[in-house]
C-alpha cells in the first residue's frame, strides 16, 4: 500500500479530496445556504460571462480548421509508422460513450418538449416553427459547435504523451510550453485541481439528471412506492458502483473498451426499435427539415446572446451546455487522448467531432422527434406533463406509448446503466491518470485511485440531489467550467507554439 500511495502526485490528490470533502459536507449540512450560494454564481456567470462560453466555442472551430487543413494535420499522434492502437470501431465507440453518458437518453426524448413550450428567437409556443426549432435545437447543442470543445485538449495531451514522450496526461504539462517551469509548481497545480473540480462537476450533472429518472422508471415498473423513492435512488447508484467497479478491475482494453462497445450495440437497438415503432416517415421528414435549418441557423445560434431581451434561452441551455461541455473538456482530452496513439492531428479532429456528432443527432432525431410526434398528435400532452410531473413522469408517460412498455422500460434501464458506468469508468480513469506522479503511455493508474473516483463522483451527486434537485445539479457543471475556459485557451497556444517550435527545429 506504502509502495502505490508514494505513486500519488499528493500535491493534487491532497488538496482536491479535502475541497471535496469540504464542499459535499456544506451541502449537506447547509443545504439551503449552499443552494443559495451556487444560484448566486450561476446568475454570475451566466449574466457576465455567457458571452465567453459562445467565444470560446467559436474559437475551438477556428482552431480546428487552422490545425487539421494546416501544414501540422497529417502529423502522427505516435511514431512515424506506428499503427492505431484500437480498431476504427472500439476507438469510436469508447470516445462517444464516454461523452455522452445516460443524459443523451433522457435529454434527447424531453429536451425538444422544453423547446416547443418555450422557444427561441421570439418564436410563439406549439407552433409549427416552435417544433421545427424544437427538433433541430438540441441537435446544435450536441453537435459540432459541441465536440469542437474537446479538440484542442485531445491533440495537447496526445502530442505530449505520443510525440514528446511525456509520462504524464496531466494539462498542465500539456500547457508547459506556456507556463515552462511553473508546471511543476502552483500553477500548474492549481489547473489540475480545476481539472478534477471540472470533471467532477460535470459527471456530477450526468448523474443527477440520470437517477432520479432512472429510479422512477424502475419504481413505475415494480410497482414500489413513492415512500421508498430515496431508497431505489441509493439502489441505482449501488448498481453503477458494481458496474464500473468491475470495468475498473478489468482495466482499459478488457474494461472500458468491451463495455462501450456492448453499449454502442444496445444503444442503437433501442434506438432502431423507438424508430420503427414510431412515426418513422414523419421522424426521417423532420430530420430532413432540421439538417437544413441547423445550417441556415448555424452562425445565429452560436452568437445569440440575447443582449436586449432576458437572456433566459440562452442562460439555461446554449450557456449551460458549452459550461457542461468545457466541464468535460478536460476529462474528454485526456482520455480520447489516451486511447489515439497511432493516428494523425486531422484523424483525430474530425473523428471524434464528426462521429459524436452523427450518434447525438441520430439520438435527438428519432428520441427528440418520437416525443414531439407524441405532443403534436395529441396522444399525450408532455408539455402539461413535464410542468406537473417532471422529467420522470414525462419520461414514464413517453415510453408507457411503446409496444410492450414495461420491457421497454427495462431495456431503456439497462441502457442508460452501461452508457454511465462507461463515462462515470473514463472519468474515473482520468482522474486517477491526474494525481499519479507519473504514468507511461502503456501504463494504467492505480485501480484503488480510480474507484475512489467513481465513489466521490457518487457522493457528491448524492448531496447535490438532496438540496435541490435537477436544477443545482445543472448549475454546477456551468459554474466549473467557467475557469476552464482560461485553460482552453492556454491548449490552444501551447499546442500551437509546441508544433511550431518542433516544426522549426526539424
Amino acid at each position: 500500500m506504502k509502495k502505490r500511495f508514494n505513486e500519488i502526485n499528493i500535491k493534487i490528490f491532497i488538496p482536491s479530496c479535502l475541497a471535496l470533502i469540504l464542499l459535499t459536507l456544506l451541502l449537506l449540512l447547509q443545504p439551503e445556504k449552499s443552494g443559495t450560494v451556487i444560484l448566486d454564481l450561476f446568475d454570475l456567470c451566466t449574466e457576465k460571462f455567457g458571452w465567453l462560453y459562445l467565444t470560446a466555442c467559436l474559437a475551438s472551430f477556428i482552431f480546428l480548421f487552422w490545425l487539421s487543413f494546416g501544414r501540422f494535420g497529417k502529423m502522427k499522434l505516435g511514431d512515424k509508422n506506428e499503427k492505431p492502437r484500437y480498431s476504427n470501431l472500439s476507438w469510436i465507440a469508447m470516445l462517444f460513450t464516454a461523452g455522452v453518458g445516460t443524459s443523451i437518453v433522457i435529454l434527447g426524448f424531453l429536451e425538444p418538449i422544453y423547446y416547443v413550450s418555450s422557444p427561441p428567437f421570439q418564436i410563439e409556443p406549439l407552433s409549427e416553427t416552435a417544433y421545427e426549432y424544437a427538433h433541430m435545437y438540441g441537435q446544435f447543442h450536441w453537435g459540432f459547435s459541441a465536440w469542437a470543445l474537446y479538440n484542442p485538449a485531445i491533440i495537447a495531451v496526445a502530442y505530449m504523451m505520443y510525440v514528446k514522450k511525456d509520462p504524464s496526461i496531466r494539462l498542465s504539462t500539456a500547457c508547459s510550453v506556456i507556463m515552462k517551469k511553473s508546471a511543476d509548481r502552483w500553477p500548474g497545480h492549481c489547473i489540475d485541481i480545476l481539472v478534477v473540480f471540472g470533471v467532477v462537476g460535470s459527471i456530477s450533472t450526468s448523474l443527477g439528471i440520470g437517477t432520479p429518472v432512472l429510479a422512477d422508471v424502475i419504481r413505475n415498473v415494480f410497482e414500489i412506492p413513492q415512500q421508498y423513492d430515496f431508497m431505489v435512488k441509493m439502489i441505482v447508484l449501488i448498481i453503477w458502483i458494481l458496474i464500473f467497479g468491475a470495468s475498473v478491475y478489468l482495466g482499459l482494453d478488457k474494461g472500458i473498451q468491451r463495455l462501450s462497445n456492448i453499449n454502442i450495440g444496445m444503444a442503437f437497438l433501442f434506438m432502431l426499435i423507438v424508430l420503427l415503432a414510431g412515426p418513422t416517415v414523419d421522424i426521417l421528414k423532420m430530420e430532413v427539415n432540421s439538417i437544413g435549418l441547423y445550417a441556415d441557423e448555424f452562425f445565429r445560434m452560436s452568437t445569440y446572446t440575447q443582449p436586449f431581451g432576458s437572456g433566459e434561452f440562452t442562460k439555461s441551455w446554449t450557456v449551460f451546455y458549452w459550461g457542461w461541455w468545457i466541464a468535460f473538456m478536460p476529462m474528454m482530452g485526456m482520455f480520447v487522448g489516451k486511447i489515439s496513439r497511432g493516428r494523425t492531428i486531422q484523424n483525430v479532429m474530425w473523428g471524434q467531432l464528426v462521429w459524436g456528432t452523427l450518434g447525438c443527432c441520430f439520438s435527438f432525431m428519432v428520441f427528440g422527434g418520437y416525443s414531439l410526434y407524441l405532443q403534436k398528435s395529441g396522444k399525450a400532452d408532455l408539455v402539461d406533463i413535464l410542468n406537473r410531473e417532471g422529467q420522470s413522469g414525462a419520461m414514464i408517460a413517453i415510453l408507457k406509448t411503446l409496444p410492450m412498455a414495461k420491457f421497454m422500460m427495462l431495456f431503456l434501464c439497462i441502457v442508460c446503466f452501461i452508457y454511465l458506468a462507461t463515462t462515470i469508468d473514463s472519468c474515473a480513469y482520468v482522474l486517477a491518470g491526474v494525481t499519479t506522479k507519473k504514468l507511461g503511455a502503456e501504463q494504467e493508474p492505480a485501480r484503488w485511485n480510480r474507484l475512489f473516483w467513481a465513489v466521490v463522483f457518487c457522493l457528491l451527486s448524492i448531496a447535490l440531489m438532496l438540496i435541490g434537485g435537477i436544477e443545482h445539479v445543472k448549475i454546477m457543471s456551468v459554474v466549473t467550467g467557467l475557469p476552464l475556459v482560461l485553460v482552453l485557451f492556454l491548449l490552444m497556444l501551447s499546442v500551437k507554439r509546441t508544433l511550431e517550435h518542433d516544426i522549426s527545429e526539424k
